[in-house]
């Protein structure tokens, strides 16, 4: 694709509504940004201004508001400017991040920290992603034609480009703050989108097909009412304050506010209890840097991570720094995906003229340096109720202790009793490498739909999941 189509798709691939007036300093407390790369030159703010005005459409004015299209329109603007910069900017800017991500990680042990273990290029942004009960993860975001992109990525072929596949709505598809949830069929419903809007768009994991369902009566702009499982962000009500300004963690209850350094991040609870929180920002995009902080605080892109008794420690550094559009995600391996910001992808791209134009980071959290994992065989096909006796076959009968339920990312969560993603489940009986299970007695410990099923030895090493589903 010639480089001045690229730079349109990349400049304007989303309409964003990202970023308030102006950019930030560095904060107080805060030390000095890695070195690298220098962004591109600062304008005065007359001269931003007029720029703007000349970007903002009258639609779009009256679609989103002056104050929200002017935002999207300098977001626009400051893509434009790193789409105008050299390949080999950026190349270096990249280069820097993974020098400074080696050299802080060189003291995280493993076994005791997990480690990022890849780093590889993605078709897509994956401003929203989801894990379907197939295990492949869908990546969806919001093109600035209007039209909506979606891909398909399978961990079992890998990390290049052949593991992706394009799956193209059907419509228009203005993906981009869109909710989305797993249904209780498996299916994923994707509702809303940016400025407000009534459309349902459903994707079946096994046909990997979409279909356009009757628009919603009230239309929407935000996150879907059903909250994603075990993923969620600062806007839950018990995560905790991330202490990269120096703030105390708080011991439980409400306590987030930005003032805590970090929002837009994303906590994942894993298979064995313990959570992990990846991401966030300062505001957004800045990572006490200003607007896409190519230089960004490096502790805003240290891992959290908090024990089962609720403390915490810090963990090793991601790649990149992502903020608002990030994302987090458990794979039935045991392994965390994280991925998203459109805008930091874009200012670390070395090759802006191929489509592989989003990145995808994976961790391996302690759990996976414990040695040998539990074997997980074989596991009921049919759909179990509440309270129901099932039996799963495992090769490794002495070494299990536990069997846990761990809803995938975009799955529906009750909004209450602490419920989030995860149940311990009884083990009743052993007989050789036959296990008898019992089922959550209700919908609130699990609710309908697909899970991973994880069994655990005694050192919380997890097996392969395999899917069970609950009625």
């Amino acid at each position: 694709m010639p480089r001045r189509g690229v730079a349109r798709v990349l400049v304007a691939s989303t309409v964003l509504s990202l970023l308030p007036a102006g950019s930030a300093a560095a904060r107080d407390g805060a030390p000095d940004p890695a070195p690298g790369p220098a962004a591109p030159a600062r304008q005065s703010p007359g001269e931003l201004r007029e720029r703007v005005r000349r970007e903002v459409s009258p639609a779009e004015s009256r679609g989103l508001g002056p104050e929200h299209a002017e935002a999207q329109a300098r977001t626009r603007l400051a893509m434009r400017d790193e789409a105008d910069l050299p390949d080999a900017a950026r190349a270096a800017r990249l280069k820097a991040l993974t020098e400074s991500q080696a050299r802080a990680n060189a003291g995280f042990r493993p076994a005791v920290y997990g480690a990022f273990t890849e780093y590889f290029d993605s078709p897509d942004f994956g401003a929203h992603t989801a894990l379907l009960p197939t295990g492949k993860v869908l990546l969806f975001s919001f093109e600035h034609t209007g039209t909506g992109r979606a891909f398909l990525w399978d961990p079992a072929r890998g990390t290049g480009a052949g593991s992706f596949t394009k799956v193209t709505p059907p419509t228009t598809a203005p993906f981009f703050r869109t909710g989305h949830s797993l249904l209780p069929s498996g299916r994923l419903g994707v509702f809303g989108g940016t400025a407000g809007s009534g459309l349902s768009l459903v994707f079946d994991p096994w046909t990997e097909t979409w279909t356009r369902e009757q628009e919603t009566a009230t239309t929407r702009r935000a996150a879907f009412p059903g909250r994603p499982g075990p993923l969620w962000g600062t806007r839950a009500p018990a995560v905790e304050r991330f202490p990269v300004l120096g703030h105390t963690v708080a011991a439980a209850g409400p306590s987030y506010a930005p003032a805590a350094g970090r929002p837009g991040d994303n906590t994942v609870l894993l298979p064995d209890g313990t959570l992990l929180t990846a991401s966030g920002a300062y505001d957004i995009h800045d990572y006490a840097g200003g607007l896409l902080s190519p230089a960004p605080d490096l502790r805003y892109r240290q891992l959290e991570l908090r024990d089962t008794r609720g403390g915490w420690r810090l963990g090793p550094v991601q790649r990149l720094p992502r903020g608002h559009h990030a994302g987090a995600l458990v794979l039935p391996d045991g392994r965390v995906v994280v991925t998203g910001d459109e805008l930091q992808q874009t200012a670390h791209d070395a090759d802006l003229r191929d489509d592989m134009n989003g990145t995808i980071e994976i961790y391996e959290p302690a759990y996976l340096y414990q040695g040998p994992r539990p074997a997980l065989d074989e596991v009921p096909a049919a759909p179990l109720a509440p309270g129901d006796r099932f039996l799963v076959r495992t090769g490794t009968p002495d070494r299990v202790r536990r069997a846990v339920l761990l809803a995938p990312a975009g799955a529906p969560q009750a909004a209450g009793a602490g419920v989030r993603g995860r149940a311990e489940l009884r083990i009743e009986r052993r007989e050789g490498g036959l296990l008898t299970l019992q089922a959550p007695p209700a919908s609130a410990a699990a609710a309908p739909g697909h899970h991973m099923l994880f069994l655990l030895d005694a050192k919380g090493v997890p097996s392969v999941a395999r899917w069970i589903r609950l009625t």
